[in-house]
Order: structure tokens, then C-alpha cells, then sequence
């Protein structure tokens, strides 16, 4: 996988293989990636160190200044001995740019024969975090398209990703960017909380689904690839919602008048 060799390059066994493997063929969103995949060559480093790649069409110049796209699927195989980690980036222009790392001193082939795997990529609502296998709080939303979309938070990992239902695709989603928005919908400025993003997990319970959804909605929007279909249709809490909203507004007040 070090591509001493040069470029362009064909994708080693193991590269293919993990690549494809974090890109299900089962999910329609992940078959332009996939396609990718099959048919093109590493035609460059990558801008991320060690162990990125660019992929592109064989004659095609790689653009490798330093501009990380966001990751758009994600996953590893694990074992007592050492981790794999493998990311593919969202496509800019006719190039996308791949990354696994780690598993120093492990053979590659062996971790994929007797390693555990996991990706974000498989995961479907109402199954657990695909890292820790552990419960996750999930919000339903509904675009105005008429999309259904899953929001998740596990707050062991401190991860969060949104499921689209139309095409498969899990987005993860970076902490600080929908934390951000969270505090902007909370009316929290209180920089003790509101620049503390790992408070999310911490404080989970304590948001609203509607307002979880408020933040994705407002996040997305500078996300145009994730494209929400003109917005989404919020429903009205169940019965005891209007109390929920009520505690929210009282405790945002008083955490932007707080300054412990």
C-alpha cells in the first residue's frame, strides 16, 4: 500500500478490497464511489499524510494542495494486535482521495482474515453504534421532499452521522460544526458551554428531538451535497412537548446567565 512504485498505479488486492468494503454495493448512494473504485488508478499522494492516495482517471493531473474534503464513509478492522482505519473523502472534481492507516507491524491480510470489522457506512436505524455496539439516540425527520432521514448520536464514540433512507448513505457528521448550530437554536452564548462541544454528549437528554433536527436542518445548509430538499417538516412533540420546549428556554437562560 506505500505506492513506492509511482504513479499512476492500479489499487493493491487489500486497498480494493477495504474500499470497497467501507462502499456497500446493497446501497445506491455509494455506487458512483464504488464505480470509481473499480475502474480507476492511484494517481498521486494524497495531502493527508501517510497512507492517503488519489484516486482519478488514469492521464488525469492530481490536485493535492491541502484542502481535506469531508469524509464521506468511514471504517475499520480491528484486532488485539493492531487497527486499520479507512476513510474515502467526498469526490472533488474527477479525483477522490482515500486514506487507511495504521495497523503498524500487522500484516494487512491477516487482520482482514481474523480482524473485526466495522463501518459506519452499513449502519441502519434502530442498530446500535457500529464502534462500540451500544445504544444511540436517534431522531426521525422528514424532509420537505418527502425524504426520511435518521439523525445518530453515540455518546461513547462522540460520533454523529445522519441516515439517508432514499439512498442508503450514513454522513458523518463533524462535531463542532452541528454544535455550533445546536447552541445558535438553543439561544446558548454563554462561551463556557456553547465552545465546549463535548457538553453535547454530556447533556444529550436534555435536547428536544425537534431541536436536534433545528440544528441539522441549520448544519446542512452549508452542506449542499447533502441536500435536504428544500428543508424539513419538524411534527409537533407529543403531548408533553410544549413542557420540554418551556425547560429548554429556562435552561439556556440560565446557562447564558451562569458564569461557572
Amino acid at each position: 500500500m506505500d505506492g513506492e512504485e509511482g504513479y499512476p498505479r492500479a489499487l493493491s488486492s487489500i486497498e480494493r478490497e477495504l474500499l470497497l468494503w467501507i462502499l456497500p454495493g446493497d446501497r445506491p448512494g455509494y455506487a458512483a464511489y464504488r464505480g470509481a473504485v473499480e475502474r480507476w488508478d492511484v494517481v498521486a499522494a494524497g495531502c493527508s499524510g501517510e497512507g492517503s492516495y488519489v484516486l482519478a482517471e488514469p492521464g488525469w493531473t492530481a490536485d493535492t494542495e491541502p484542502s481535506l474534503t469531508p469524509v464521506f464513509a468511514y471504517g475499520a478492522v480491528s484486532s488485539p494486535r493492531g487497527t486499520l482505519f479507512v476513510a474515502v473523502r467526498e469526490r472533488t472534481g474527477d479525483q477522490i482521495e482515500f486514506e487507511i492507516t495504521g495497523g503498524a507491524g500487522v500484516e494487512p491480510s491477516d487482520l482482514l482474515q481474523h480482524g473485526r470489522r466495522w463501518t459506519y457506512s452499513e449502519w441502519v436505524p434502530s442498530q446500535p453504534c457500529p464502534c462500540c455496539a451500544r445504544r444511540v439516540r436517534e431522531v426521525v425527520m422528514r424532509t420537505v421532499g418527502g425524504r426520511v432521514l435518521g439523525l445518530a448520536i453515540c455518546a461513547p464514540d462522540h460520533r454523529i452521522w445522519l441516515h439517508d433512507t432514499q439512498t442508503g448513505v450514513n454522513t458523518l457528521l463533524p462535531l463542532m460544526g452541528f454544535y455550533s448550530e445546536l447552541m445558535l437554536q438553543q439561544g446558548i452564548k454563554n462561551p463556557k458551554v456553547a465552545l465546549d462541544p463535548k457538553r453535547l454528549f454530556q447533556d444529550l437528554d436534555s435536547y428536544s428531538n425537534e431541536i436536534l433536527g433545528r440544528a441539522v436542518a441549520a448544519y446542512t445548509m452549508h452542506r449542499p451535497k447533502t441536500g435536504l430538499d428544500g428543508g424539513l417538516v419538524f411534527e409537533r412533540e407529543e403531548s408533553q412537548g410544549w413542557i420540554r420546549r418551556a425547560i429548554n428556554m429556562l435552561r439556556a437562560k440560565r446557562v447564558n446567565q451562569s458564569l461557572v
